[in-house]
């Protein structure tokens, strides 16, 4: 086999080495905030499974309310919850939406954040009942057909809005290239060494 037809092999099981290991991992790392209308900011990362406009499968949950860190489990992440209406127990009390409905219940595990704020469902704490007692919290969701966006700090500092999808900003930390694709590539440049070290001893 000649040199040019061993690089096109080369070249096609690399291909298919980088699309294998893209495929393979779609759990990446994210970093998040939003900026409240009075200049106040929630920042923090997680690790979650991108689908479309959609993050799910949220964990390695961390926040901050102006720079100040929110308490987490052992685990040193935040539990994640979502805002579920509970259709069975309508809540007639009038909100500032004008909305009476369902009242919301919390589910655990099955938060969601969007890149573009609009499909935001999630709660952030650092307690694995939202009911009961708890320290800090970030959430942003909708039960009454209004978003709404409510932080409070471990020093007790409370700040709450109506959610504004303009003051979202979410991204994924860069990916890093597989250890495999690395050791390939390396091989592949030991191979070419070689056989240009042959070639020269044949001239």
């Amino acid at each position: 086999m000649n040199m040019k037809n061993i690089l096109k092999l080369v070249g096609i099981t690399f291909a298919l080495l980088v699309n294998t290991a893209v495929q393979a991992d779609i759990t990446y790392d994210y970093i998040y905030s939003y900026k409240f209308d009075n200049g106040e900011i929630v920042s923090g990362s997680f690790t979650g499974s991108e689908n479309g406009n959609l993050i799910t499968n949220l964990s390695n949950i961390t926040a901050s309310l102006n720079g100040i860190e929110f308490t987490t489990n052992a685990s040193g992440s935040l539990y994640a919850f979502s805002y579920v209406p509970d259709n069975l127990s309508p809540d007639l009390t009038s909100h500032t939406s004008g909305v009476i409905g369902p009242r919301a219940a919390w589910a655990s595990g099955s938060a969601v954040a969007s890149f573009d704020g609009t499909a935001n469902n999630f709660l952030f704490i650092d307690s694995i009942n939202p009911d009961g007692i708890f320290v800090n919290y970030f959430a942003i969701g909708s039960a009454f057909g209004e978003a709404s966006s409510v932080a409070k700090g471990s020093d007790g500092h409370f700040v709450n809005e109506i959610f504004s999808p303009a003051r979202w900003s979410i991204a994924q930390t860069p990916v890093p290239v597989p250890a495999a694709v690395w050791l390939f590539v390396s091989g592949l440049l030991g191979l070419l060494g070689v056989n240009k070290r042959r070639h020269q001893t044949a001239i």
